[in-house]
């Protein structure tokens, strides 16, 4: 007969067999960490076994160059690796932060990729790439990413439990060397661009007539930093009056060095019948890729400036109405709420749009990524003191108040990182990063006088020099802001 223990032990030994077996299957197993050796200390082993899974993971930048001039673009690719053969829950915890540069998210693909490092496979996961624009000469550094990993491995000494680890990586600190850019043969109307670029200039209509509104297209393209493209220099012929006009920038953040375009839309009116010509728009560039200083410029443009319209007096009565400063005043507000509240709708719709995204957001990717900073804290700082100079040669009002009113705009949009170029979006919009800071207040003062000056049905006697001091000022708060 058999005895109830000659069944029990069979059992008992068959069912532990299967439970360690089951329990070696949940957690990564890593026999050669250890070579099967248990540790009698535990506070040993366990510092040995966090220094060995530190070994299977890194974080490596790679750069395209280690050495480039003031304003050259460098890219800059970060990367997480982990060996393959580990039960892990990576978590970027900290992204590169810089400074000294401006900065250009580029597109890129997470991952994993496969890569053998001394015989063993490794899963490595793209954390973030930039293109970098150093604006100063000196050491530029890369900053530091960090990933926390939580890493499950059997307990050597109870196989019914496993031993969790937290371990942080990072990048080692690395640096590009940043030159100034030759002083032979640099042009004088140079103002720090890099890259290789073309220029073309164009008038959809080339017959026109006196008064009506003409629009010159200047098209920049090409490759390198294109927020520091500013207007071309435009030698306008004395038959014309031009103004303010507006940009547009398109670039494919798929491409390093980014590539795309800039036009320039300039709007002008002829004075006198006849026909004039519009020079060459010339632009000076260093070439980054021939290491030498280029200016290329465009064709000529011929303009006929045809009798005026019949409707032309319907049009000067619209021109020559009487608008009032209480009337003006009232307008620029008006513009504002409308601004704010198609910014509102807008946001409102672009959070749902977010918060539906996150609900169907994977929970199953490897790593979890945290965002960049914003990149509105690092950018390009256009060098004003070019433009200040040409400003304060300007003894006539109108050419000089629209001078003025560009300048401020253009520090105003670079201030917030914004290719908008409306004065009350800028202005709500600067007032809202700010906090509403004393700055605000006066760029809100400039628009409206350097606008009354310019609009009033009256010429006004105004103090160029005043002007032009306080806008210097303004222009200066407004990049130490940044």
């Amino acid at each position: 007969m058999f005895t109830a223990s000659k069944i029990i032990l069979p059992v008992f030994a068959l069912f532990w067999c299967m439970s360690a077996l089951n329990a070696r299957q949940t957690p990564a197993v890593l026999p050669s960490l250890l070579n099967n050796q248990t540790n009698k200390n535990a506070t040993d082993h366990d510092n040995t076994m966090e220094a060995l899974l530190k070994q299977k993971m890194f974080v490596k930048v790679f750069t395209n160059k280690n050495k480039i001039f003031v304003g050259e673009p460098v890219m800059a690719v970060y990367k997480f690796y982990v060996a393959m053969n580990i039960n892990d829950q990576p978590t970027v915890t900290k992204q590169p932060e810089f400074s000294g540069c401006s900065v250009k998210e580029l597109n890129f693909d997470q991952g994993p990729e496969l890569e053998n490092i001394n015989n063993e496979p490794y899963a490595v996961y793209t954390i973030r790439k930039v293109q970098l624009t150093p604006l100063q000469q000196g050491m530029l550094s890369l900053g530091n990413a960090s990933v926390n990993n939580t890493i499950e491995v059997l307990n050597p000494d109870d196989v019914y439990s496993t031993e969790r680890f937290n371990i942080t990586v990072h990048n080692t600190d690395m640096t590009i060397e940043v030159n100034e850019l030759p002083v032979k043969n640099k042009p004088a109307d140079f103002y720090g661009l890099t890259g290789t670029y073309t220029i073309t200039a164009a008038a959809p209509k080339d017959k026109i007539p006196v008064g009506e509104t003409g629009h010159l297209i200047v098209t920049i393209k090409g490759s390198g930093n294109f927020d520091a493209i500013s207007r071309p220099e435009i030698l306008w012929p004395a038959n014309i009056e031009h103004f303010e006009g507006d940009d547009s920038q398109h670039v494919d953040q798929g491409n390093f060095p980014l590539s795309g375009y800039r036009v320039f839309n300039i709007p002008f009116i002829g004075k006198t019948e006849g026909i004039v010509m519009i020079p060459p728009v010339k632009f000076s560039f260093f070439n980054t890729s021939s290491k030498d200083y280029q200016t290329i410029n465009t064709d000529s443009i011929t303009i006929t400036f045809s009798k005026a319209l019949a409707t032309k007096d319907e049009f000067t009565n619209v021109v020559n109405y009487d608008i009032t400063n209480r009337q003006y005043l009232w307008i620029v507000p008006a513009i504002a709420v409308a601004v704010a509240l198609i910014g509102f709708i807008s946001y409102r719709r672009n959070k749902k749009t977010a918060l539906k995204a996150t609900a169907v957001t994977s929970t199953t990717a490897p790593p979890v990524f945290i965002q960049p900073p914003p990149v509105y804290h690092i950018k390009y700082r256009t060098d004003f003191s070019r433009y200040l100079k040409e400003l304060e040669s300007k003894t006539d009002n109108k050419t000089f108040f629209t001078k003025a009113k560009e300048l401020l705009t253009k520090a105003v949009a670079e201030r917030i990182d914004s290719n908008q170029y409306s004065e009350q979006f800028l202005l709500a919009e600067l007032k809202q990063r700010t906090y509403d800071a004393p700055v605000c207040n006066k760029v809100d003062v400039l628009y409206k006088a350097f606008n009354l000056n310019l609009y009033a049905p009256y010429e006004t006697q105004a103090d160029l020099d005043l002007y032009f001091t306080e806008l210097k000022q303004v222009i200066e708060e407004l990049q130490a802001e940044a």
